[in-house]
């Protein structure tokens, strides 16, 4: 069955987003901060959502092109990461929009988090995943 235009990202369209991206830095390493939809553009959606409230969508009706914001570092030879936003198209599965945000611009803070080995062995026995 077709996906409607706003409903988020499916763990398929996920992971093609990601490997789209992957494959274009093939020789860097590449730390997701968000994987998202980017909703379709007015104009786009509209023309959807008139034949949705006319009660007219079928499996057919044509649907905005699904796209992935994706939010990202890339780290290459230089060891600095460079926070990077691109746009896919997960059914054509190539990167539509693509910003690299300068160095004179601070991303958003990230934190990695290591769970101490106590704190591990609890949730485990809690059988709370981590």
């Amino acid at each position: 069955m077709a996906v409607h235009p706003l409903q988020g990202l499916s763990r398929a369209e996920t992971e093609t987003a990601r490997d789209t991206l992957i494959s274009l830095h093939s020789n860097e390493l590449v730390v997701f901060r968000e994987i998202f939809l980017q909703e379709p553009r007015k104009v786009d959606l509209l023309a959807f959502l008139d034949l949705e409230h006319a009660g007219r969508v079928t499996s057919d009706t044509p649907r905005p092109p699904r796209l992935a914001k994706c939010q990202y570092d890339v780290v290459g030879g230089s060891k600095v990461p460079s926070y990077q936003e691109s746009i896919i198209d997960v059914d054509a599965k190539e990167r539509v929009k693509h910003e690299v945000v300068g160095t004179e611009h601070h991303a958003a803070l990230t934190l990695s988090v290591q769970i101490c080995g106590l704190l591990k062995q609890a949730l485990t026995t809690a059988q709370i995943g981590i």
